[in-house]
């Protein structure tokens, strides 16, 4: 008797279920199911909404999965971070008349040149009228060709590096005394990417290796996913009183850089705002440079830079392997100290996301 004939002798002289057997089958899946859901929620503490649309774009979609660096990538041609995003060019021409005529008290002649150059550039024939009053002349280092904005240009004071500089005290000095707050958020969340969690993660295109971020403020959107799983850093960025909300340039996130990558020399797309890297875990090898200045970053230490400059990273000298650690910061973008509230409350309107 072969193999065959085995089971189907043993199978029928099993006694008739209740239900019959693919009635039975659906039922049983349907219990396992349902109890894995309630295990899986209470061990991430996710919205089952986010829990139910990670596991269909895992069934439905088959993502791979081949390291933990595999994420959502950016293919949104309007995305600030990789295109000109030309389509925002043409918001703040259709949005100045407006804003210019019921805020024109607060309108000052930087922020006027700044739309007018825009103008020209989709339309050369067309000027606006820019109001007589003199700018401030502000003080230009050596390498200001270096600083190249691919959007918005206003005339701010322009330095690649600005540690020497007492500008977020307040900022910087809250960031550092919750260090160890936000380390510990930020290894759950890492620690869950490790296991193949990549909910909530986004793999930046680079040529060479791999560069994923977490964000909090997404161009000037909060993601409520991602600050639910890291409420105490979600409320740490809250209290920063020159954080840049509201405004497409507006970004905060984990960033992490594995092993072998370069992110190649690029700029910003605008000098108002500027950058702060906090070292949450640094590896050897890996550095930060802007307008030609290397910088190492240092763990618990912040460096706040114009990404507007030409600037890179890289991070080498570690095996490519997926177990080794990358570098690790929080990333915070900060309205330009130059900007009075006022400014903001212009810009906020002009560059809403």
């Amino acid at each position: 008797m072969g193999i065959k004939e085995c089971c189907t002798t043993f199978l029928a002289g099993l006694p008739d279920p209740a239900l019959p057997f693919l009635p039975s089958l659906i039922l049983g899946t349907c219990f396992a199911a349902f109890f894995l859901l309630l295990f899986y929620k209470k061990s991430t503490n996710l919205p089952l909404k986010i829990i139910l649309i990670h596991i269909l774009k895992k069934v439905l979609y088959l993502l791979p999965n081949q390291d933990h660096s595999e994420s959502e990538a950016c293919h949104n041609p309007d995305c600030v971070r990789c295109h000109k995003y030309a389509e925002l060019k043409v918001q703040i021409v259709n949005k100045w008349k407006n804003i210019r005529a019921s805020k024109s008290k607060f309108v000052s002649s930087q922020l006027e040149e700044a739309v007018n150059k825009i103008v020209c550039e989709i339309n050369p024939a067309q000027k606006l009228d820019v109001n007589d009053e003199p700018t401030k002349t502000k003080i230009k280092p050596p390498n200001i060709e270096l600083q190249n904005p691919t959007i918005f240009k206003m005339d701010l004071t322009a330095n690649p590096y600005w540690n020497d500089f007492m500008v977020y005290q307040k900022d910087l000095r809250f960031l550092k005394l919750n260090f160890s707050i936000i380390l510990k958020e930020f290894i759950s969340v890492f620690e869950a990417l490790q296991k193949g969690d990549n909910w909530g993660w986004k793999l930046n295109d680079i040529a060479e290796g791999h560069w994923c971020i977490f964000p909090f403020i997404d161009q000037g959107l909060v993601n409520e996913s991602n600050c639910k799983r890291c409420p105490n850093v979600a409320a740490i960025l809250d209290t920063l009183p020159s954080l840049m909300k509201d405004c497409v340039f507006g970004n905060a996130c984990f960033s992490i850089l594995y092993p072998d990558s370069n992110i190649k020399a690029h700029h910003g797309p605008s000098n108002i705002r500027l950058r702060c890297h906090l070292g949450l875990r640094i590896p050897d090898g890996c550095w930060l440079e802007v307008a030609g200045t290397q910088y190492k970053w240092k763990v618990e230490e912040t460096v706040v830079f114009d990404d507007s400059f030409e600037h890179s990273a890289t991070f080498v000298n570690q095996s490519s392997s997926s177990h080794a650690y990358p570098r690790a910061v929080l990333m915070v973008d900060f309205w330009h100290p130059d900007l009075t509230s006022e400014d903001k409350e212009v810009l906020s309107e002009l560059l809403a996301p």
